[in-house]
């Protein structure tokens, strides 16, 4: 598989740590030593929907492709306002797409973008272009008067169009099930009067422990990297660019010394984009490509990481 094409969205509204401060007990000296964060933008009236179908439209704008040739859709979020539809239905809807296409979500956190690449290469019907996003609207989930969560996420969605390729491509990815480190609950359950009422319910607004976040991070990164690149036959130091998850910036750094991979090769927004979750990758992705730091055959590994727990990385070449 071969990606032809980025596009991203986000919300106008760039919060600032400063902004942060005024409501909270926080700092930017606080905020951006223990994150690597100066802003994030947040929504006032943009949804998961809204940001796809714009990143969506970016996509096929640069591809250059008649939308009718799209042949799969997958869109990793944690945040779309319905349980069902998903959101690839309602964008076949909302972006004029052929009825006679597949198309469904990926519920795999801040790793979903990774997961909904290694998904498509097996799936993309012949002749046809696949369309893979990363989309939430994290700010309806956070709870804003955690200061140690809330200063970190914001709202966006990237995408891309793949096509079916001989170029390689490469996929790890895992799982450790665990709902205690990082969850966000569902809404509490209708009352069933042939059932016993339940005991509790998670909260509905996203939870996060930090160091148990950064441990697992760290790890995953570390070890999804190497593999995939063994798999692809690569030294770490013939790769051309890393664009990983951006959950925080110490993070990176921790596992480009432990790679022993210069830094400067991990393309890093996180200073002004936050964490968007299953956004981070295809928006880092969009913003490297639209810099022109991505060329023909350059090698480049996506990483990332997430709730689940969830882990994957991507070898591919551009």
């Amino acid at each position: 598989m071969k990606i032809i094409s980025t596009g991203s969205a986000a919300p106008e509204l760039a919060v600032t740590n400063e902004m942060f401060s005024r409501v909270l007990d926080t700092s930017d000296e606080w905020i951006f030593t223990r994150t690597g964060i100066r802003s994030r933008r947040i929504s006032t009236g943009d949804t998961a929907l809204s940001m796809a179908a714009r990143a969506a439209e970016n996509a096929i704008a640069a591809a250059g492709i008649d939308r009718a040739e799209i042949g799969l859709v997958v869109c990793a979020s944690v945040t779309n306002e319905y349980l069902t539809p998903s959101l690839a239905c309602l964008l076949q809807r909302d972006l004029g797409l052929p009825e006679s296409i597949l198309a469904f979500d990926v519920n795999a956190a801040c790793s979903g973008f990774i997961y909904a690449l290694g998904i498509a290469q097996q799936l993309i019907p012949a002749g046809k272009y696949a369309l893979l996003l990363g989309s939430e609207h994290l700010s309806r989930v956070t709870d804003y008067s955690d200061r140690s969560t809330c200063v970190l996420f914001g709202d966006g969605s990237g995408a891309v169009i793949a096509e079916k390729s001989d170029a390689p491509f490469h996929f790890v990815s895992g799982a450790r099930g665990d709902s205690g480190v990082l969850y966000i609950g569902a809404s509490p359950p209708s009352p069933n009067p042939f059932a016993p009422p339940p005991e509790s319910s998670p909260s509905k607004l996203l939870h996060m422990d930090g160091q148990g976040v950064f441990r697992f991070a760290v790890e995953v990164m570390v070890k999804s990297v190497r593999e995939v690149a063994s798999r692809a036959g690569k030294a770490l130091g013939e790769i051309t660019h890393f664009v990983c998850h951006q959950a925080n910036s110490r993070i990176i750094e921790n596992a480009a010394t432990r790679l022993g991979v210069p830094l400067e090769r991990f393309f890093m927004n996180i200073e002004t984009r936050g964490n968007t979750s299953a956004a981070s990758v295809p928006i880092a992705l969009d913003e490297l490509n639209a810099t022109g730091g991505l060329r023909r055959g350059d090698s480049v590994i996506l990483a990332g990481f997430g709730g689940g727990l969830t882990y994957g990385a991507i070898y591919l070449e551009w």
